[in-house]
């Protein structure tokens, strides 16, 4: 066994010194062809790495000193405020969803066998490139059709665009008795993702508008939209099937500056009442490098209204594949795109539309576009 931990070792330091070798090794999925590929390489590195010690192995955490090179990016928190970091080889971070993402390369087999964390102070005190910012962020009061504006925004050649990554959401939501760290912990977490991606561009939670103050000091100078719909329809939509925040006791009322007793609410005033305390910060902070966005001008708007505002003009490439993806299901990319409003409406009740008055104050004249006037 020591001289099994020993090789394993000296194996994470060689592969953690050479990023086209951890590209070559973090490619498989079929363990058989890792086992291969691995002891091949450890034995030219002078390592005698056996497929016993590969399969017999349980990886314990390893915690390190700087952070691993460019392949890895943050995919999780873990206790006592650590970054687990995984091996994307071959996965595409531009999921509907970022935790995808994080569970498609989990389970490659160099992943499973080099478990690496850093600590937050490890994070925040790497080099930084600085030229570096993100290209913009993507709020939401949530089913607006934020997924469908992450994946056109990944679609295009070089561009990364994450959608809904829990560790920011961590950062975020995490009381932290310094501001000041909190700040530059979110910094260094964005950075460490944008490693390698000529544009990184971040879908947040819908519920992330709370917490436009923090991010605005953290990221001053980057663009970002907020998209929302008729209020009717996402309440439809919550009703169907409820999203965490809008399940009472899954996020904490008081991040929303609700009391307690809201819970007892009716469903569709409760959940109008989220919804309302979601874009309130967001029309207010509108003015700081905002643009807000209907849901119903959407794709067409993706391409008048939001790339410029990123500051983006696409070639032609990168503009026939964002409109590809603007054809999908942006959460089922392999099925395409049904339309579903008028669906919606119908299925309202006088319940959902009297609740989505509130909702419509919190927009204040971005409501009155036209799929926002009742029928």
């Amino acid at each position: 066994m020591t001289n099994a931990k020993s090789a394993l070792a000296a194996f994470r330091a060689a592969v953690l010194a050479d990023p086209a070798a951890a590209q070559y090794l973090a490619e498989p999925i079929r363990p058989d062809i890792f086992e291969a590929r691995a002891c091949a390489w450890a034995a030219a590195q002078g390592v005698g790495l056996s497929p016993a010690m590969l399969q017999d192995t349980v990886a314990e955490p390893h915690l390190l000193d700087a952070l691993p090179p460019l392949g890895w990016l943050p995919a999780k928190m873990v206790q006592e405020n650590a970054i687990e970091w995984l091996h994307f080889a071959g996965v595409v971070p531009n999921h509907p969803f970022f935790e995808e993402a994080v569970q498609e390369a989990a389970v490659r087999p160099l992943n499973r066998l080099l478990r690496l964390r850093t600590s937050l102070d490890t994070l925040i005190a790497a080099p930084r490139d600085p030229g570096f910012a993100p290209a913009g962020f993507v709020f939401h009061m949530s089913r607006c059709g934020s997924t469908l504006v992450s994946r056109m925004l990944g679609a295009a050649p070089g561009q990364v665009s994450l959608s809904e990554p829990p560790p920011l959401d961590a950062l975020v939501r995490t009381p932290f008795a310094d501001i000041g760290y909190q700040v530059e912990a979110l910094q260094a977490l964005v950075h460490a993702w944008g490693r390698g991606a000529d544009r990184l561009f971040v879908k947040l939670d819908s519920w992330h508008t709370r917490a436009l103050p923090l991010l605005r000091r953290a990221f001053p100078e980057v663009p970002w939209i907020f998209l929302h719909r008729d209020p009717v329809e996402v309440l439809v939509s919550h009703r169907r099937m409820r999203g965490m925040h809008t399940a009472p006791g899954v996020i904490p009322l008081d991040w929303f500056g609700l009391p307690p007793e809201d819970a007892t609410l009716p469903e569709a005033e409760f959940v109008a009442r989220i919804l309302a305390r979601i874009c309130e910060p967001a029309m207010a902070h509108a003015p700081d490098g905002g643009l807000v966005v209907d849901y119903a001008a959407l794709p067409d708007a993706f391409f008048t209204r939001i790339l410029p505002h990123f500051g983006i003009v696409p070639d032609d490439a990168a503009r026939a594949a964002m409109a590809a993806a603007a054809g999908r299901n942006a959460k089922a990319p392999d099925t395409g795109f049904v339309p579903d409003r008028d669906a919606k409406q119908r299925e309202a009740d006088a319940a959902i539309r009297a609740a989505a008055s509130q909702v419509r104050a919190a927009l204040g004249p971005a409501a009155l576009s036209p799929s926002a006037l009742p029928r």
